[in-house]
């Protein structure tokens, strides 16, 4: 099985989308009226907070900025295999900058597993960044005096 992804470079110059990561599954695939039966009762606590509920349960959240340089993607799968072997396709549907993260009931931490994936991007960067040669004699030969 492979999965891919297609893209189309014109969505990255489109209006952002508004995103929400909601600890919830919906077993639908049907658009829904978020504006007027979710963003519409969304309030701003103190401190920054958001608090909202979904089906009775109650709701906090916060805003979250993708890095600099980067953009988050939303993909969607237009047509579902057939079996768990097929090939899976995956088209992207639009790009974000930020988006409303939430928790039931506890107040985003730093505890949170999407903050701490987000704060490791930083330093993955500068881990994987360039390395210049005489950094690399300059490392072999400490190294060497070292041993």
């Amino acid at each position: 099985m492979s999965i891919n992804l297609e893209l189309n470079i014109d969505q990255f110059k489109s209006e952002d989308l508004k995103m929400h990561f909601i600890p919830a599954k919906l077993d639908s695939s049907v658009s829904a009226n978020v504006d007027n039966y979710f963003n519409f009762y969304t309030k701003e606590e103190k401190a920054g907070f958001l608090s909202n509920a979904l089906r009775g349960y109650p709701l906090q959240g916060c805003e979250f900025k993708v890095p600099e340089k980067y953009k988050g993607i939303v993909f969607q799968e237009t047509k579902k295999p057939l079996d768990e072997d097929s090939d899976r396709i995956f088209k992207a549907s639009g790009v974000f900058d930020s988006f409303t993260y939430w928790n039931y009931d506890k107040v985003p931490s730093s505890s949170d597993a999407i903050k701490q994936a987000l704060q490791i991007i930083p330093i993955t960067n500068k881990l994987a960044g360039a390395v210049s040669l005489d950094e690399v004699e300059q490392f072999l030969k400490e190294d060497k005096e070292n041993n």
